[in-house]
């Protein structure tokens, strides 16, 4: 991607190597740069030890690299607003047996958002950030294409950004590998040259899955009950919002081959296992709260649907089946469609839109 020379750009700084590159890339284009970062962490060290969003090493590592590129930088502190919207949201999902998305609801509701706003209060041209991703015009609309590293492609997770972040956003990185990221940060000496990427939830415990952390934060009553397998009861549980469609590990049951969590029921507070995992597979489902970035989008289309960031587009027919609901039918049964997670379209590499998984 062709950076604007000369633009004044605010480039979110997240500690990492793609960030950092971003920022350099904007730097060499005689961008005027302005680095921000966003401070998520809870205040209490019981939750906070172990989140990734700028941690300490990550503010360390920023500092330095503002003070090598001679930019401004500022810390926004977004944690009210990230507990209430995106923390929140997730606990009540999985409550009701539902798997949550919580990268797209943060981009959507507070990292994007928070950073358009800051855009505007000093008057900047572009938001840069360092995903893979990439952005294109197409009549008049700017639109989302995957990154040329198709295995760090995150188009998935920008899906629900609204028309007005996408005119802003550039991604210095969208046509890069992520070697190639790589070899510019140690060509620049960066600090961030060899650090790992992060592979845990932004917002986590040691030893603890994410949906207990969340029970535990906003002090919700877990809801014990049964496992059952083929209409029995094999087994007990300490609560249903530990298990997620498709599960394999961690169930705690004996069946002598292995099983799979094919239901959640949050009013049984029943967790129903398979062993044929063909019974996992789903013909048809929906999804909801829509959001394109195209307009005229047809009742009726055929395009690829992404259920899960890691898995792959598969071939589906799509219609309008409500204002604000569209069924999907995929050429091939897909497995371990989950409520609660991402369906996001795309035609082809340009991404079109999506929404939130709805299984009956």
């Amino acid at each position: 991607m062709e950076i604007l020379k000369k633009s004044k750009v605010i480039v979110a700084m997240s500690g990492g190597v793609d960030s950092s590159v971003a920022a350099v890339l904007a730097k060499e284009a005689a961008c005027e740069v302005i680095g921000v970062t966003l401070r998520l962490k809870h205040p209490d060290e019981e939750f906070s030890a172990a989140q990734h969003c700028a941690s300490k090493n990550d503010e360390e590592a920023i500092d330095s690299l503002v003070k090598m590129l001679e930019i401004k930088h500022f810390y926004l502190d977004g944690y009210a607003d990230f507990e209430q919207k995106v923390l929140r949201y997730c606990a009540d999902e999985y409550m009701l047996g539902r798997t949550p998305n919580p990268c797209c609801l943060c981009n959507k509701e507070i990292k994007f958002g928070k950073l358009l706003e800051f855009a505007k209060e000093v008057d900047a041209d572009y938001i840069m950030t360092g995903h893979y991703a990439k952005i294109l015009e197409i009549d008049n609309c700017k639109r989302l294409q995957r990154g040329d590293d198709l295995l760090k492609d995150q188009t998935y997770f920008l899906y629900n950004l609204s028309r007005e972040e996408l005119a802003y956003l550039q991604f210095p990185i969208g046509e890069l590998t992520k070697d190639e990221v790589r070899k510019i940060a140690a060509q620049y000496n960066l600090i961030t040259a060899d650090k790992p990427d992060s592979q845990d939830a932004c917002f986590s415990v040691d030893g603890e899955v994410f949906p207990e952390t969340l029970r535990r934060l906003f002090k919700l009553k877990s809801r014990r009950g049964v496992i059952t397998y083929d209409g029995k009861v094999v087994g007990r549980h300490d609560g249903f919002h530990k298990y997620t469609i498709g599960q394999r590990k961690g169930l705690n049951v004996a069946l002598g081959v292995p099983a799979y969590v094919r239901k959640i029921d949050a009013q049984k507070a029943e967790v129903e296992l398979v062993t044929d995992s063909n019974k996992l597979l789903s013909d048809s489902f929906k999804i909801k709260n829509l959001n394109f970035h195209a307009d005229n989008i047809a009742d009726e289309f055929e395009a690829k649907i992404q259920i899960r960031y890691r898995s792959k587009p598969t071939d589906a027919k799509i219609k309008r089946v409500g204002a604000d609901e569209f069924l999907i039918t995929p050429v091939t049964p897909l497995r371990a469609v989950t409520a609660g997670q991402a369906g996001v379209i795309y035609e082809n590499d340009i991404l079109l839109g999506g929404g939130i998984i709805d299984v009956d």
